[in-house]
């Protein structure tokens, strides 16, 4: 039996990618920010899935996370970082990083480092990102976190920026056979705009989650469905649509910028990936801010 690990699964695409691979069979660890929206998210799928639990705005609580994961499953054969937020308003971590930053880009960033090396050879890894990465031109180093310009919808755009680019530069850094594949779900009838955010863009989420075109979570689940159980690897380093890859935009095949970024993301992780060898977690001099981290 394959196991995998998907993020954030306790309602819209990652409930539905749940229920949907478990029923393929898999043993699902259906990740929720607390133990009891877990629980009560895995009790609605029929099959093998196990509740896990933390608050990936909290790089402390990622850290056990992945050491829940190790001690419940002797391999994970896909992972799915499909958690996400968007905040009206700016917040910030415990480690003093803009939320919406840490949850959708340094989250994964870690988690995928701290479980690497329990990936099955052939592992493969998905990561949910967002076409509104074309809505930024670059990642802001000067300040990653927006302490001066803020706006919740930019801060989405460059954090989905921060999936694509973290995708393509793990794609180019590792030396396994492991695939790491960055998607699009597309507009999705969620209720990611309701939380967190003032009562003028919940009533725009509404309106604008009603509009034709618009997909049901099942719908948004299909690509990463789809690559978690195609028989065959999928290429690594692809970003994918639709069950199809197509090219991201232009700022995301920046390797200057998924540099930068890397090296922003170890510094304020505390974790070093070692693709030479087993990965070296650090958790020692992390940024205690964000304000100003990546400006040199």
């Amino acid at each position: 039996m394959k196991t995998v690990l998907i993020t954030g699964a306790t309602a819209g695409i990652g409930l539905e990618t749940a229920r949907a691979l478990a029923h393929h069979g898999f043993h699902v660890l259906l990740h929720g920010r607390t133990p009891d929206k877990a629980r009560d998210a895995a009790t609605k799928i029929p099959g093998q899935v196990t509740p896990v639990s933390g608050d990936l705005g909290d790089l402390s609580a990622v850290r056990d996370l992945a050491g829940k994961v190790k001690d419940l499953v002797p391999r994970l054969d896909v992972l799915i970082n499909n958690a996400g937020v968007w905040n009206s308003h700016r917040e910030l971590t415990p480690e003093g990083v803009e939320l919406t930053f840490a949850v959708n880009h340094l989250a994964p960033f870690l988690l995928t480092g701290l479980l690497r090396d329990h990936l099955s050879p052939e592992g493969r890894i998905i990561c949910v990102s967002s076409d509104s990465h074309r809505q930024v031109k670059g990642m802001n180093f000067a300040d990653i976190g927006l302490s001066k310009n803020y706006h919740g919808l930019r801060s989405y755009a460059q954090s989905k920026l921060g999936n694509v680019l973290f995708c393509y530069e793990y794609d180019r850094r590792k030396e396994d056979r492991t695939s790491i594949c960055a998607v699009q779900p597309g507009l999705v009838q969620t209720d990611i705009g309701l939380k967190g955010n003032t009562w003028l863009h919940r009533l725009a989420w509404r309106v604008r989650r009603q509009m034709s075109g618009h997909k049901t979570a099942a719908e948004g689940a299909r690509t990463s469905i789809f690559l978690a159980t195609v028989a065959d690897t999928p290429p690594s380093g692809l970003y994918w649509d639709d069950m199809e890859p197509k090219r991201s935009f232009s700022s995301s095949y920046s390797e200057e910028e998924a540099r930068r970024l890397w090296a922003l993301s170890e510094k304020l992780t505390g974790f070093h990936y070692d693709f030479d060898g087993a990965t070296a977690d650090q958790d020692t001099s992390r940024g205690s801010s964000d304000e100003g981290a990546g400006s040199r």
